[in-house]
């Protein structure tokens, strides 16, 4: 489950999120920026900069840099071969780095995955946050829904990708630990929604907004497993009736609203 405008800056080096796939061009940090600025200069001399200062923040630009390209790689990796797939050799193939430089930024799987996946969360923050902008907060939220089901193969890829941190979830505490906040933070997103369609009036008062966020957290699930495991044929339009089968009977002021 789960974009970022370029910001041009003279001389920036290309880079994202999706540096590997998708080049953009560096916006440097304030701190980068303060050094280029505090200069020291005298009536003889022309400007010079704390060469000192400026190689340390060049090199921690360059650290968080190949974090991300090596996160990414991984995201890719996982992907397309599974979480048996992520092993060094490979996600540094994908990279385009040597082994001893990734190893020298990841001490471990797990390490690597976590980074994965927060690099994932990231890229997909922006296209959530767009796709449910909407007047209407119940159609953002139909939106939102509908933006994350299985129906594509980009959405079917990252779905690949959140069932192997599943299963490697089930035997690591620190990849459980992460796989918990992103689910909190995806039943936070879509409760923000129902409580905002429940103040404009497109739901009832009675409905318990929480109750109902895990719900359609538990549908969507149960959908993507099924498409993934291929074992039913589920069209985009059939997982789509199924949202709007529980969006209508839910959230429809009435006796099928789900109590406080």
């Amino acid at each position: 489950m789960w974009g970022l405008e370029p910001v041009p800056v003279s001389g920036g080096a290309a880079s994202c999120p999706y540096a590997a796939t998708c080049p953009r061009r560096l916006a440097l940090p304030a701190e980068f920026r303060i050094v280029i600025l505090a200069m020291s200069t005298d009536r003889q001399a022309s400007p010079r900069i704390n060469t000192e200062v400026f190689a340390s923040m060049v090199r921690q630009v360059d650290h968080n840099e190949r974090r991300t390209v090596f996160a990414n790689a991984a995201l890719q990796v996982i992907t397309r071969l599974g979480i048996e797939g992520l092993t060094v050799r490979e996600v540094a193939r994908e990279a385009g780095y040597t082994t001893g430089a990734l190893t020298h930024y990841f001490r471990s799987k797990d390490e690597l995955l976590i980074a994965a996946s927060e690099h994932a969360a990231y890229v997909s923050r922006g296209d959530m946050d767009q796709v449910a902008e909407h007047s209407s907060a119940l159609e953002g939220l139909r939106r939102l829904v509908y933006s994350v089901l299985p129906t594509s193969a980009l959405t079917r890829d990252r779905w690949r990708f959140w069932m192997a941190f599943w299963e490697r979830a089930a035997h690591s505490p620190e990849v459980g630990k992460v796989m918990r906040e992103r689910y909190r933070e995806w039943t936070k997103r879509l409760t923000g929604l129902l409580k905002r369609a429940q103040q404009d009036g497109e739901i009832g008062a009675n409905l318990n907004v929480d109750h109902a966020a895990r719900e359609l957290v538990a549908l969507i699930d149960g959908i993507a497993v099924q498409v993934l495991i291929g074992s039913s044929r589920f069209t985009g339009p059939l997982q789509r009736q199924y949202v709007d089968s529980l969006l209508d009977l839910r959230l429809s002021p009435g006796p099928n609203a789900l109590p406080r």
